[in-house]
């Protein structure tokens, strides 16, 4: 009779075994290969919109204003609440889009009485790949596209309210109808934060829609609670019931990505010292900053 080699069952279990540790530990350099990718992805979109920030203050020599309008005891009261990224859609390759936001005049015209194909539309550049946010809210039976960026504007946040000190008089780039020059940045570019990211924009305790803007939310974030302050935790305030705290966080662990007033954008850890993170948000803080 012929003899024939084979796998004993113990062997071919012990080989399944094998395979299956070989697995677990791939999987996880796997993940972190995938996730430094749309990290990279993400620092590239943020890129895109400082470069969009600076090629507006090319043609207008200022930086769109955080939201074109005001309201409560600024002047002129009740302005549009369309934000700064609607003013920045040309820059961005997106004059056909920007065109539907503006029929009476460049960011004159209301987010909230445009159309939902209009609002629902959400550029790439606006989406970071480790969000898990829904592409839109709805909002008044209209629905609003999400998005994973905000505007520094300033290092006032929940501490004040809803008062001025987070709408026009934030210490940031990016406020309520007052458009920044470079010169007003006096800690010097390199050294002020202009966008950040956001997470669960379909939240109520902190949306974050892009068309408009809004104290403590929408398309507006301050560095008054740490990096990756999720919503509703850390330093809030309810004026409708719902907690805000207008922090910058990211799905990315250990930190968020942050564009800086020069173009540069550096991946900013949970662990830096609360407040250098602060004075990184201020365009005057007047110190030296180091993270």
């Amino acid at each position: 009779m012929e003899k024939r080699n084979a796998f004993t069952l113990v062997e071919l279990l012990v080989v399944i075994a094998i395979i299956g540790v070989l697995i677990a530990l791939l999987l996880p350099a796997v993940q972190q290969a995938r996730e430094a990718a749309r990290r990279m992805s993400c620092t590239n979109n943020i890129k895109q919109l400082v470069l969009a920030l600076h090629n507006y203050e090319s043609s207008f020599k200022v930086f769109p204003t955080g939201r074109v309008g005001c309201d409560g005891a600024c002047s002129p009261t009740n302005g549009p609440g369309t934000s700064g990224f609607v003013l920045l859609l040309p820059q961005l390759e997106q004059q056909n889009l920007y065109d539907q936001f503006a029929p009476y005049g460049p960011g004159s015209a209301y987010p909230a009485n445009l159309s939902t194909t209009v609002l629902s539309q959400r550029p790439d550049a606006f989406v970071c790949p480790s969000s898990i946010m829904p592409e839109t809210v709805n909002l008044s039976g209209k629905d609003w596209a999400t998005s994973s960026y905000a505007f520094c504007s300033g290092h006032y946040g929940p501490d004040q309210g809803i008062g001025s000190k987070v709408k026009w008089e934030n210490s940031g780039m990016f406020i309520y109808r007052d458009s920044k020059k470079i010169a007003d940045a006096t800690d010097g570019l390199t050294n002020v934060f202009v966008i950040g990211e956001v997470v669960d924009g379909d939240d109520q305790r902190g949306r974050n829609r892009w068309a408009t803007a809004g104290r403590l939310e929408d398309s507006l974030r301050s560095t008054r609670n740490p990096v990756n302050t999720y919503p509703g935790l850390g330093e809030t305030t309810s004026p409708y019931g719902i907690p805000l705290n207008a922090a910058f966080a990211s799905r990315h662990p250990g930190g968020a990505n942050f564009g800086f007033g020069d173009g540069s954008v550096s991946f900013i850890a949970e662990t830096i010292n609360l407040t250098v993170y602060r004075n990184l948000g201020r365009r005057d803080s007047g110190v030296p900053k180091s993270y």
